[in-house]
C-alpha cells in the first residue's frame, strides 16, 4: 500500500540527520566542479528538447510547476498523478499569465510573451482564458519527453553518487540539543 503523500513517504523513511558537505578545504572546490558538470549535462539535455533555446525551456519548464504544483500538495491529486503514466488535463490546472512567468525566470516579459506564442504554436502548451497557458494534456507523455526525463534523473542519481563517492559529502547525524528541543517545543506550542 502506498503512503497517502510524498511528505508522509519521506518521513517514515527519513533517517535524523541529513547529508553536509565534508569539512575539508578541498572539497568545495571539487563540489563546485562536480555540480558545474552535472548542470552542463543537464544544459546539454534541455538545449536538445528546446532547438537549442534555453529561455524558451526555462517558460516551458516553469508552467508545469506552476500549475500543477498546487495539487501535488493534495494527497488524492498527488496519489494520482504520482508519475509520468496519467495526464493531467487542462481542468486539474491552475493557469499563468506572462508577468508571473517573467517574475518567476527573470526573463522580460516580452520575451516570455513571444517565447508563448511559440509553444502554442509548437503545442506545447494552450490557452486556458485570455492570455493564461497551461500545459497541453499529453505533452510530458510523449516518447523523447520521457526519455529525456529518464536521463535527467540518472544524470542526478549519478551526481549524488560521485559525491558519495569522492567524499564530497557525508552523513551527519542529528544532534539533540537543549537549543533544537526549546525550538521543537515553541513551535509545537499553540499560539
Amino acid at each position: 500500500m502506498r503512503p497517502k503523500s510524498l511528505g508522509t513517504a519521506l518521513r517514515r523513511s527519513r533517517k535524523k540527520g541529513s547529508r553536509v558537505l565534508e569539512g575539508s578545504d578541498a572539497n568545495p572546490r571539487l563540489f563546485v566542479y562536480m555540480i558545474g558538470m552535472y548542470l552542463q549535462r543537464l544544459e546539454c539535455e534541455r538545449r536538445a528538447l528546446y532547438f537549442g533555446d534555453l529561455d524558451l525551456a526555462r517558460i516551458a519548464e516553469i508552467i508545469g510547476p506552476i500549475d500543477v504544483g498546487p495539487g501535488m500538495r493534495v494527497a488524492t491529486f498527488h496519489e494520482d498523478h504520482r508519475t509520468f503514466d496519467s495526464v493531467v488535463g487542462v481542468t486539474d490546472q491552475r493557469s499563468v499569465n506572462a508577468t508571473s512567468i517573467s517574475g518567476a525566470t527573470g526573463i522580460p516579459r516580452e520575451t516570455v510573451r513571444r517565447k508563448l506564442k511559440l509553444l502554442l504554436k509548437l503545442g506545447f502548451i494552450v490557452e486556458k482564458g485570455r492570455a493564461r497557458y497551461a500545459l497541453k494534456p499529453g505533452v510530458l507523455q510523449q516518447p523523447e519527453r520521457r526519455a529525456a526525463f529518464a536521463r535527467s534523473i540518472q544524470l542526478t542519481v549519478n551526481f549524488m553518487n560521485e559525491c558519495l563517492e569522492h567524499g564530497v559529502l557525508q552523513w551527519a547525524a542529528a544532534r539533540k540539543t537543549k537549543r533544537n528541543a526549546s525550538i521543537r517545543a515553541a513551535s509545537a506550542a499553540p499560539p
